[in-house]
């Protein structure tokens, strides 16, 4: 026999279960996941210019672009929106945001004090084998800049910076940090446009690392603002 509910006692709800699509679009995917192939594969499109800043797409287009599924491409999309690189538009399409020197240079002023913070960190947590791996990756700029590769110099950019904000063990300020760095990738199609360029931000990391491994906090974060102040534009 069933039991009859008293009165003011409250009413227990069954909750329905999540739709797929909402979930894949509130939870993160898996690390390895087709969703999170989605979001790098289309995230780098971006970066590099591949997909023009105030280009209209849609999901269908985007998984025909991929070879993907569109529940991949719609948890990228959402990540992306999320990271400020595209925009939706309701009856148009998702947009590749544009960037404006002065929208850039907002992105660059507020990595500064950062990563100040960041290699000040750095310089009294790294481990020595963090240290020698990241001057190993480092030393492999030289080839690249002479070859003009630009592509193989920002994904050594991105290594860079997330190697100090590895050093540095605190999580919190590398994710922020993250953000930051890949919103001013688009300097790589401007401000840092050619060989010469390409060999300041190479002398300027050196410079970086080198006040790092002699764990001189304030000479790597002087060193780490000489680097960024450069990127600024007037």
């Amino acid at each position: 026999m069933a039991t009859r509910q008293k009165r003011g006692e409250p009413r227990s709800v069954k909750r329905e279960p999540r739709a797929p699509r909402e979930q894949a679009l509130l939870e993160p995917a898996p690390k390895g996941s087709l969703g999170d192939e989605a979001y790098e594969a289309i995230k780098w499109q971006i970066l590099t210019m591949e997909l023009a800043p105030g280009t209209f797409l849609n999901v269908q287009e985007l998984s025909e672009r991929l070879g993907l599924g569109r529940s991949p491409v719609h948890y990228a999309v959402h990540r992306l929106q999320h990271d400020g690189l595209l925009e939706v538009i309701q009856r148009k399409g998702i947009l590749v945001r544009s960037w404006s020197p002065q929208a850039i240079n907002h992105v660059v002023e507020a990595r500064i004090p950062l990563e100040m913070a960041m290699v000040r960190l750095a310089a009294a947590r790294a481990t020595e084998e963090q240290l020698r791996a990241l001057k190993a990756r480092l030393a492999e700029g030289k080839k690249l800049v002479t070859a003009k590769n630009r592509q193989g110099l920002m994904e050594l950019d991105h290594d860079f910076h997330s190697g100090l904000a590895a050093c540095a063990d605190n999580p919190v300020m590398g994710e922020l940090l993250q953000t930051l760095h890949q919103r001013s990738t688009p300097l790589w199609s401007t401000a840092v446009a050619g060989q010469r360029d390409y060999a300041q931000v190479q002398e300027q990391h050196e410079k970086v690392l080198a006040r790092v491994a002699a764990r001189d906090a304030e000479g790597a974060a002087e060193a780490v603002r000489r680097h960024l102040q450069a990127l600024v534009r007037k």
